[in-house]
Formats: C-alpha cells, structure tokens, sequence
C-alpha cells in the first residue's frame, strides 16, 4: 500500500497536516489597525487561541476558533469599508449640495 512505502521511505505522506485550520493572525491585524478595532481585537483573541490550540494538539478547538476568526475579520473588514464608502459619500453630498 502506498502509506505504508511511504512511512517506511520517509518520505512525509499527505495526512493530517494538510487539514490544520489557518489561524488568521496577519488579516486580523491588519483589519484591526485599518478597519475595526474592537472586532480585529476579538479576531486576534481567536487567532490566538488557534495557534494555542495547534500547539496542544487540539485540532478541534483550533477549527472552531479558526472559523470564528475568519468571520470577524470578514465582518470587520466588510465594516470597514461600509464606513469608509458612507464617509465619503457623506463628504461628496456635504460639499456639493
């Protein structure tokens, strides 16, 4: 069988390490300082406890936080630009009426 050769070669087989989750630590840092501070802080509470929980083997809990993760970071970063659009609408309409 073909994972057995491959643990006798030595060679890594495609197993579990392809499904770690991701712990989104980059985009949340990012949405906190551009886009929404409370949520990006929240996110990288999250992002943490991704990487936490990797680290103890606890794939599980990294999933569930990771998920968490990456919808505060969508929501911050669809926040962000929500207000981003309504400020400067805002500041067309101000100006030019």
């Amino acid at each position: 069988p073909p994972c057995l050769t491959s643990q006798l070669s030595g060679q890594p087989s495609a197993g579990p390490a392809q499904g770690l989750p991701k712990d989104y630590l980059v985009e949340s840092v990012l949405v906190t300082v551009f886009c929404c501070l409370l949520t990006g802080v929240i996110a990288l509470v999250y992002s943490y406890e991704t990487r936490a929980a990797l680290s103890r083997g606890d794939v599980v809990q990294a999933n569930v936080a990771s998920k968490k993760a990456q919808s505060l970071v969508l929501f911050s970063l669809l926040f962000g630009l929500f207000a981003s659009i309504s400020w400067v609408i805002y500041v067309l309409v101000s100006l030019y009426l």
